[in-house]
């Protein structure tokens, strides 16, 4: 195998561009409707819709859900928020959401064969 001298640079270059590539690609969501969330499970996402119910589940271990596109249980879209998170929001979402305009990004996944988006920050979930 031949090397040059200037084989660092190159390399530093390309080393660069692999970490600025990492750190971008995680900001970047595709927008889709909440009609068609079902169609992206596994991808990482942008959906904007409204708020039409929440709930806070019972027990130990308290679990808030969002739903959008329409309530429960008809919802296109529930946005879950585990307890263990919700010390990082600065209000109550089951309560501050209720029918607002809200963004969620993340990756879409499915519980009992319902799309949703786990939300672990504050900053995953904008409101208007």
């Amino acid at each position: 195998m031949k090397t040059s001298k200037n084989s660092t640079p190159t390399f530093a270059c390309l080393f660069v561009g692999i970490v600025l590539s990492l750190n971008t690609t995680k900001t970047i969501a595709q927008t889709i409707p909440t009609d068609s969330v079902i169609n992206y499970i596994g991808k990482t996402v942008k959906v904007c819709d409204k708020v039409y119910g929440t709930h806070v589940s019972k027990g130990e271990k308290k679990v808030t859900s969002l739903n959008l596109g329409a309530d429960f249980p008809s919802q296109k879209l529930t946005v879950v928020i585990f307890e263990s998170d919700l010390s990082k929001f600065s209000y109550k979402p089951e309560i501050f959401l209720k029918d607002k305009n809200v963004c969620v990004t993340g990756k879409v996944m499915t519980y009992k064969e319902k799309p949703q988006i786990i939300v672990n920050e504050p900053a995953e979930l904008t409101y208007e």
